[in-house]
């Protein structure tokens, strides 16, 4: 039931819809829904399922990913949402070309395009893990039946459908945990030192866990994967005004890290109670063994909803990028480019599920991060240059930079060096645009 009303409610709001909402919701979303998209896209298979596998696995390093999501909408809002929203823009692609011209865009949106693919398959591994345990199916079948709820969510009504959709499932998934996160202390006598006790310092309650270099790269790569990430900016793009985006973009920053500390909770109290079972089922596991047989089947709904809202969101995203920036520019768009980006959402999940179906044994997280991470690399510099000093990066290193980057962190695991990928990428993207800024400056100079 709870399922079927989220479909519902995205078919309901879809109806009539033309390409303008389909992409940016009209440019009409208020803060609330501004906030809805972010967290919609945001908070899904990583955030949740990820995020209790890791924490009973290796405890307070799962929460990078939602303290650096938050972090990254934090940074969004203080200093690029306004920018952006005021450019009157589609994509992250179309400001780059206006900035530096079409190469450098080409670059980045082909970074972001493979980088959220890899974040689509990251939460088909979450819904996997949620379906496995209750549908006595095998892993193509539920592959099958989690592409058509994803399609059931997203495939009529586009943003303007998501944006409702994500500000439900919010409010949804804070009381799906917190209320998981009363019920188990109640089983500790509301004693949470238990927990503690049993569970030894490091890794169990260390940020830095598995390592500095890990943890360090984690934050890292959130913080530039929202600022590099076509849905979150559609988010800003489809605000009602600059105003409206930054504060959507505040408010998602505000909300996001307690969810992560609710779900690292989930994973340290299975794990300090001595249960043992496959990590990526240990959300399913505490649900199903500490609610009533229906109470569980709604909590696990709400649950599986927020993986398949935020698969919904990022395969949205690649195919306004696919669509707008690739297939037909967005001056030449008409009522044809509205079935294509239909088409691409088909092609985005279809092709994320028979990949999914390949790796199920992942660590989810730790495909969201490597995500975040060529996101980022191949277009960070070049976007936080052309949003607050305009003008000062020449196109042909604005290239050089997204150039260098996206492909130095795809490379860099093959020399054998210690830094991590993205810190790799980032280096050399930076390096390019600091040459390119001194050059700039001695021509003028």
């Amino acid at each position: 039931m709870v399922i079927l009303f989220f479909a519902l409610l995205g078919a309901n709001t879809g109806k009539g819809v033309q390409n303008e909402d389909y992409c940016l919701a009209g440019r009409k979303c208020s803060v609330i829904s501004v906030s809805g998209i972010l967290l919609g896209a945001l908070v899904g298979g990583a955030s949740t399922v990820g995020t209790v596998q890791m924490a009973y696995s290796y405890g307070l390093s799962a929460w990078w990913f939602t303290l650096g999501g938050g972090i990254g909408c934090l940074v969004l809002g203080l200093f690029f949402a306004a920018p952006l929203r005021a450019s009157g823009l589609q994509t992250i692609t179309q400001f780059l070309a206006e900035k530096y011209g079409s190469k450098t865009a080409k670059v980045s949106m082909w970074a972001s395009v493979i980088g959220t693919f890899i974040s689509v398959i990251a939460q088909f591994l979450a819904g996997a893990a949620l379906l496995k345990g209750i549908v006595p199916i095998n892993d193509w079948a539920i592959m099958l039946i989690f592409s058509l709820a994803i399609l059931a969510f997203i495939f009529l009504g586009g943003l303007k459908s998501y944006s409702k959709i994500g500000v439900y499932k919010i409010v949804f998934l804070y009381g799906i945990l917190f209320l998981c996160f009363i019920v188990s202390l109640r089983e500790l006598g509301w004693d949470y030192l238990k927990v503690t006790k049993n569970l030894p310092s490091k890794p169990f309650f260390s940020l830095f866990g598995l390592g500095v270099g890990k943890g360090l790269s984690a934050g890292t790569s959130l913080v530039v994967g929202v600022l590099c990430t076509q849905i979150y900016i559609q988010a800003v793009f489809s605000s009602s005004s600059p105003k409206t985006a930054k504060n959507g973009a505040l408010l998602a920053a505000f909300l996001m890290p307690p969810l992560g500390l609710l779900g690292i909770w989930i994973g340290l109290y299975l794990r300090s109670s001595g249960v043992d079972i496959s990590p990526s089922e240990a959300l399913s596991f505490f649900i199903h063994n500490h609610f009533p047989p229906f109470l569980a089947g709604a909590i696990w709904a709400g649950i599986l909803i927020t993986v398949i809202g935020t698969a919904a969101g990022l395969a949205l995203g690649m195919a306004t990028n696919l669509v707008s920036d690739f297939l037909i520019p967005a001056r030449r768009q008409g009522a044809n480019a509205l079935w294509l980006n239909r088409l691409m959402i088909l092609v985005v999940i279809f092709g994320a599920a028979a990949i999914a179906a390949l790796g199920k044994a992942s660590m989810i997280l730790e495909w969201s991060y490597l995500s975040m991470g060529l996101r980022g690399a191949g277009t960070f510099f070049p976007l936080v240059i052309g949003i607050l000093k305009p003008g000062l990066l020449p196109p042909r290193w604005a290239f050089w930079s997204s150039s260098l980057g996206l492909s130095t962190t795809l490379f860099w695991p093959l020399t054998g060096l210690p830094l991590k990928p993205l810190f790799a990428g980032l280096g050399a993207s930076a390096l390019a645009s600091m040459i390119g800024l001194f050059m700039n400056s001695i021509k003028k100079g």
